[in-house]
């Protein structure tokens, strides 16, 4: 079965086949506490939780930034579209007899160790032809007959010392010890009330991706020019959320996530002409959004 060729058909631009030994690293750092909280209920052994599979299928859904001057992530757009994109080709495998269930691995040890990607120090791992931005969806898979991509010579982190991540994060979480998530703002930003060195350091709405943008493997990757009218702050911040759900994801308005840092970017760009829009988010009944709306009239009104 070409599943290459099949996974084009959804969407997507590369799909590796990868055997399902255990992610030993990952249970390390798991012990070390080196992981986000969000991190720490990944699957570190196939054969306890999908003794079926006899691969994991890693499907790459590359994105393209937007435009500097447009204060929204580019990857939670292309994160919801690859995860409806694989739930496509999962129905349609099993469709076709091939056993075919989510899988939610440690993708970086996955990629690293088979040699198709390789770690950089912001966290992140590039894969030759995307960067860094692409979107990786992963399925356990009982394959009839599994062909597995070729392992490559494993290559250590190759960041070629041009430190523009360390000197451009806004929260001093990038050095030459790699990426420290304690101290990266982004990983204070899942919805909770967030602490005002959280919303000093935003850059835009739903994550930071400031790292992204200097990083040299990320060259040559065009920006996008239109952006969603969704995203626009009179939108959000008048309460018309659903299409930028749409978008996004629905999961990605916990605690009126959106709404929060809507009200941070404005305060960032000085739209003092949204003060009354934000103003009505001071009532809300979501402590975050309060917090968000106070820290951002705050910054307006000086």
């Amino acid at each position: 079965m070409d599943l290459n060729g099949l996974s084009k058909e959804f969407g997507f631009a590369a799909c590796f086949v990868f055997t399902t030994e255990p992610f030993v690293y990952y249970e390390q750092r798991l012990r070390d506490g080196a992981l986000h909280h969000a991190a720490t209920e990944l699957t570190a052994s196939v054969a306890n939780d999908a003794p079926w599979a006899n691969a994991i299928l890693l499907l790459i859904y590359p994105y393209r930034p937007f435009r500097n001057e447009v204060p929204v992530s580019g990857n939670y757009p292309a994160s919801n579209a690859s995860y409806h994109a694989a739930g496509k080709l999962m129905r349609k495998l099993n469709e076709i007899g091939i056993k075919t269930e989510r899988a939610e691995v440690p993708v970086r040890e996955l990629l690293t160790r088979n040699g198709a990607g390789i770690s950089l120090k912001n966290g992140l791992t590039y894969l030759a032809g995307f960067g860094t931005r692409y979107s990786a969806q992963a399925l356990f898979c009982a394959l009839p007959e599994p062909e597995y991509t070729p392992a490559q010579p494993l290559q250590e982190a190759r960041c070629c010392g041009c430190h523009a991540c360390e000197h451009i994060c806004p929260s001093s979480a990038i050095s030459d010890e790699g990426y420290d998530f304690k101290a990266c703002a982004r990983a204070y930003m899942g919805g909770d009330p967030m602490e005002p060195w959280v919303m000093d350091a935003m850059t835009c709405i739903l994550g930071c991706e400031l790292c992204q943008k200097v990083c040299p493997y990320n060259h040559g990757i065009e920006p996008l020019e239109d952006v969603p009218d969704a995203f626009r702050l009179e939108e959000i911040l008048g309460g018309n959320i659903k299409p930028v759900l749409e978008i996004v994801g629905k999961n990605l308005n916990k605690q009126g996530r959106v709404i929060q840092h809507a009200c941070v970017i404005a305060a960032k760009q000085g739209r003092t002409d949204l003060i009354p829009m934000i103003e009505r988010w001071l009532t809300d009944e979501r402590e975050a959004v309060r917090v968000a709306a106070e820290y951002a009239l705050e910054k307006l009104r000086a």
